[in-house]
């Protein structure tokens, strides 16, 4: 599930202005489901469900709303039978929802409705999600219909056998400061196609180890990791400065291994251990990301 994605992950997007948080709480109270979605520009938005409770993992639930706020869900009933569909008119069958579904579908939906809104004429509304698994409800009850045009893995690296894999450079590599910002923003517009500095001062703000390639009143390239083994990006414009950024990280925090989420075949190094990461989107790829920058990307915190 993408619980287990976003769990690798401890940075807390629900205190983002641009996220908002729906929860499916049984009747004394106790959370049962949760899921954020980070809104990022005015039609699109990249969901994250952050907690779902074994009794209701994987089963068609009933909820309702709380008249005072709607991202609130009430558990009725855990539904026995799956409502057999294929009974109804062809035209309900495509245009409406069960009423009973799995518990992120209920969050999705009502989070998609809060944050890109009702009305949608241009069908330009789309919601992007991760998860290591790929089942059939993402799919056919939450509407996650378009598969990404890229193959995705967290992939673990051995750091002696990835070394020798990378490209020399002379590029100087230098510890991030918080002098740094500005530019660091007007990188991450340009690989990601939209701004996020709300999301860059938490990011940056709760991370170890933050090295950046410079030039002349510029930044061409970064890396952010925890200062041990798990990186969570880097941006580049060259895979040369790419190469540098890692081996500096790597010389800086002594890791034997280190893990991060990419593109399949970025690197050139074969992973020790991998696992394939499903990204799917309700309506279309989004075409504003630079994927030529990007060697390793956020999954299960934001779009990149």
């Amino acid at each position: 599930m993408s619980v287990e994605l976003a769990q690798l992950n401890k940075l807390d997007t629900t205190k983002l202005p641009e996220s908002s948080v729906a929860f499916v709480k049984n009747a004394s109270g106790k959370t049962l489901a949760r899921e954020t979605i980070i809104k990022y520009t005015p039609s699109l938005a990249y969901a994250v469900v952050q907690e779902l409770d074994s009794t209701i993992l994987g089963k068609d639930i009933l909820v309702e709303k709380k008249p005072e706020d709607d991202l609130q869900l009430k558990l009725i009933t855990i539904e026995k039978v799956k409502e057999n569909r294929r009974l109804l008119p062809i035209a309900q069958q495509f245009h409406t929802v069960p009423d009973g579904r799995h518990a992120e579908c209920h969050m999705t939906d009502v989070l998609s409705t809060h944050s890109l809104g009702t009305y949608n004429l241009d069908l330009k509304k789309n919601v992007t999600i991760d998860s290591f698994e790929l089942t059939d409800s993402w799919r056919d009850d939450a509407g996650f219909i378009v598969t990404d045009r890229n193959i995705y893995i967290q992939g673990t690296y051995d750091v002696a056998k990835l070394l020798p894999t990378l490209l020399p450079s002379s590029q100087k590599v230098t510890p991030y400061a918080k002098t740094d910002f500005d530019l660091v923003s007007d990188f991450d517009a340009t690989v990601c196609g939209f701004s996020r500095d709300a999301y860059l001062t938490l990011l940056l703000s709760s991370s170890s180890t933050i090295l950046l390639a410079k030039s002349s009143g510029s930044i061409d390239g970064i890396i952010v990791g925890n200062g041990s083994d798990r990186i969570n990006l880097i941006y580049a414009e060259t895979i040369e400065i790419a190469h540098a950024l890692l081996k500096s990280y790597v010389e800086k925090t002594k890791v034997k291994q280190v893990i991060l989420f990419t593109v399949q075949g970025v690197w050139e190094c074969e992973p020790t251990k991998k696992r394939a990461v499903h990204r799917r989107h309700t309506r279309a790829v989004p075409s504003l990301i630079k994927w030529a920058k990007i060697y390793a990307l956020n999954m299960g915190v934001h779009i990149v």
